[in-house]
């Protein structure tokens, strides 16, 4: 089986909400849950019995919805879990992988959520109850990677979303995802590969109109296969590329508190640096990615 090509999205409107979201017409939600369905979209029985005790049947509908669009075909086993997310390894009828976060609606940290979400001018009177929340931060991590992938950025290429499930590129070979950078002891040379990546991919995503705003090396994802490097001058080692992960809390640089946040990045990003044995102060992560953004903007004229 050949590799996928990854194509950049064309142009168009990260506001519409439209845009991503996949319906299902003329078809009733599940009452409750199907086991033949369970059966069909979810591979490992294990996972089928966890997927019963933290999401709803609202939620089957939406992995429903989204396999019959052709987004994937079979949940086959849970790679990540955390507090607001599942994520899975899924495959589509031809065998490529994807990667399917599925957010719960039970459990989540929904003040931190709403932290995140008020401000923000794409979700103006959304209301506050616990769904309306985990929704609009399926949606938000979907646009916010649409803005980074259009950008050419190195984060998973977003395909589709619909109520809490959201289906993304999988990075990672085999069965298994990549590792985290936190999960990894690079080298000197391999680190001043990731400084310079992050420090392009922070200058870029601004540019773009964007803070990631919690940045660190707990969602950076190291490829350690056929590298692919994205964008101009990333300083991406063949096999060693970083991609960004965790993208729903991102902020639009306009937001009231974005330069709060994106100043948390730079410092997060410092640190990890200075630990892992490449000293790198804040303010010397600041001017690298000052004097990256001006490069950008220069070279755009």
């Amino acid at each position: 089986m050949k590799p996928e090509e990854r194509k950049p999205f064309s142009p168009g409107n990260e506001g519409d909400d439209e845009e991503g979201l996949v319906k299902q017409e003329n078809e009733a939600p599940f009452d409750g849950f199907s086991e033949e369905l369970l059966a069909r979209r979810i591979e490992d029985q294990r996972d089928r019995r966890t997927f019963q005790k933290v999401f709803d049947a609202q939620t089957l509908d939406a992995v429903q919805a989204l396999a019959q669009k052709g987004l994937f075909d079979v949940l086959e086993h849970i790679i990540s879990t955390g507090k607001e997310a599942h994520v899975f390894v899924a495959r589509d009828t031809n065998g490529n992988k994807r990667a399917v976060k599925i957010f719960k609606k039970e459990t989540s940290d929904f003040r931190r959520m709403n932290d995140y979400i008020a401000g923000d001018i794409r979700f103006k009177g959304l209301p506050h109850d616990r769904r309306s929340l985990v929704l609009a931060w399926t949606r938000k991590e979907y646009k916010n990677l649409l803005i980074a992938s259009k950008a050419r950025l190195a984060v998973p290429l977003p395909l589709g979303f619909r109520e809490n499930v959201l289906v993304m590129e999988f990075i990672g070979t085999g069965q298994e995802g990549s590792p985290r950078l936190k999960d990894i002891k690079p080298s000197k040379k391999e680190l001043e590969s990731y400084r310079s990546q992050i420090t392009n991919f922070m200058a870029g995503l601004y540019l773009a109109g964007l803070v990631h705003a919690d940045l660190s090396e707990y969602n950076i994802l190291v490829e350690l296969g056929p590298g692919r490097p994205v964008g101009k001058s990333t300083g991406c080692a063949k096999g060693k590329r970083i991609v960004m992960i965790d993208f729903a809390q991102g902020l639009l640089t306009r937001h009231p508190n974005a330069r709060d946040f994106y100043e948390r990045d730079v410092r997060n990003v410092a640190n990890y640096f200075t630990k892992a044995g490449l000293p790198t102060s804040y303010e010397e992560m600041y001017t690298m990615v000052k004097e990256r953004k001006e490069e950008l903007t220069k070279g755009k004229r």
